[in-house]
């Protein structure tokens, strides 16, 4: 058998999470979501001929910049404009993901678990990833992916190979997005015991240790310049609440045309549960409590639960035929969904809202005050793109405040849900109206 043979399960996940994200993608001119935030640090990061700034320059807010900058030096370095680069970087991240996601689920498995897996992970189009701003949180995940299989293999297999392999992996995940850090330490203290041994446990400890290595230069400067409280107010800013609520409601992938994949993913929790094979659906318990970004990890273990529903049933499906069929299908049923999930929720902020903001940059004073008032619901990226196409100071706009501090964060919440109940601050003397796609703006008079 070819060496290559057992990578041959990785290549149907990677066509359908090519196909599901791709397309969504090349319809919009414009980064889908966010990311406005994450192109103005990067931005910052060419100017300061690539250290690291102190302050980020992003609605003239002076905000620490300590957010974790292995995600923003990498579209720094991508030659060009950044917002054409966050059209596509968070695709290659997401795809990247994929691949840590079969990795991990080879080791812990087998090649035929694995497969399904992938294909499961893959069919998950993960908004949050393939917006602009996966240019940090898909590469936060991916990264988190490839430190866990790592940590499955230095648990099979310790030493000081693997240890270093799986803490420079884990250091560079850390690096890149918040939720890595919470998310890493339960998945990898879990994974560890699932395979118990002194050596592991030891070799693990190492991994860690190597681990704070890599991140240690820059929280140093980081707590040197600002202090280790703004990093705990951001980290802790977005901790996320209703997980159960939220799953049951969207969907393992958080989009509710895939609620498909929680029939297998139950099915196969029931089957964890009949045969007391517990890792998994304690690994997914605990994910679903860690806060900042646990819940949208725990997209791997829902797709790990899904391939052990789908292997629990294999059996009745004694004939090929029937197997290719019923393979086929389910194949075709989640390229389908991924499809109408991703074109249902992924969008660019409208085109005329943008050549609105040009207008805004171009003809208004350069001290104008703007309240950005928008009908969207939930998060709004209109309201974070403002100040960075626009070039003017958005009142309203809260991205980034975490990391100025709990009193901050809060003030700007605050502000922002003033202005969507119509009452702009005193300080405002321009508005920024966005309604069914048609944007205008005009001066705040008497």
């Amino acid at each position: 058998m070819s060496a290559w043979a057992p990578a041959a399960g990785l290549v149907p996940a990677l066509l359908l999470g090519l196909v599901a994200r791709l397309g969504p993608i090349l319809i919009a001119d414009f980064p889908l979501g966010d990311g406005a935030l994450f192109a103005a640090m990067a931005a910052d990061i060419r100017a300061a001929g690539f250290g690291l700034p102190e302050v980020a320059s992003y609605n003239a807010a002076d905000i620490p910049f300590v957010y974790p900058p292995l995600g923003l030096y990498a579209l720094a370095a991508v030659p060009g404009d950044p917002i054409g680069t966050e059209r596509w970087l968070p695709l290659a991240w997401s795809l990247l993901a994929i691949v840590g996601a079969w990795l991990l689920a080879r080791e812990l498995f087998d090649d035929l678990f694995a497969g399904v897996a992938a294909v499961a992970f893959a069919a998950m189009p993960l908004a949050w990833a393939i917006e602009g701003g996966g240019v940090t949180r898909a590469l936060g995940l991916a990264l988190l992916l490839l430190a866990l299989w790592r940590v499955a293999v230095l648990a099979q297999e310790p030493g000081v190979r693997n240890a270093l392999l799986a803490g420079a992996l884990a250091g560079a995940a850390l690096l890149s997005h918040p939720a890595a850090g919470p998310t890493g330490v339960a998945s990898a203290a879990l994974i560890l015991a699932w395979r118990p041994s002194r050596a592991g446990l030891a070799w693990g400890l190492a991994a860690a240790g190597a681990a704070a290595l890599v991140v240690a230069p820059w929280l140093w400067l980081v707590a040197s310049r600002h202090g280790l409280e703004l990093l705990v107010s951001g980290y802790t800013s977005h901790a996320e609440e209703s997980q159960l609520v939220r799953i049951f409601v969207y969907g393992p992938s958080w989009l509710a045309p895939l609620d498909l994949l929680l029939a297998p993913a139950l099915l196969g929790a029931v089957a964890c549960v009949r045969d007391r094979r517990w890792p998994l659906p304690i690994w997914l318990a605990v994910l679903l409590v860690v806060p900042g970004g646990g819940g949208r990890y725990a997209t791997v273990v829902w797709a790990m639960l899904a391939a052990a529903g789908v292997v629990a049933v294999l059996p009745a499906l004694r004939s090929a035929g029937v197997l290719r069929a019923a393979t086929a299908a389910g194949f075709v049923a989640l390229l389908l969904a991924s499809l109408a999930a991703g074109y249902q929720r992924f969008h660019a902020i409208p085109a005329d809202a943008r050549r609105a903001m040009a207008d805004v940059r171009d003809r208004a004073p350069a001290d104008a005050q703007f309240a950005v008032v928008t009908d969207a619901e939930g998060e709004d990226p209109i309201v974070e793109w403002f100040p960075y196409l626009a070039d003017r100071h958005s009142l309203g706009t809260y991205m980034g405040a975490e990391w100025a501090g709990a009193d901050a964060w809060r003030a700007a919440l605050d502000r922002y849900a003033a202005i969507r109940d119509g009452v702009p601050p005193a300080d405002a003397d321009h508005l920024f109206l966005v309604s069914e796609g048609r944007a205008t703006w005009s001066p705040i008079g008497p």
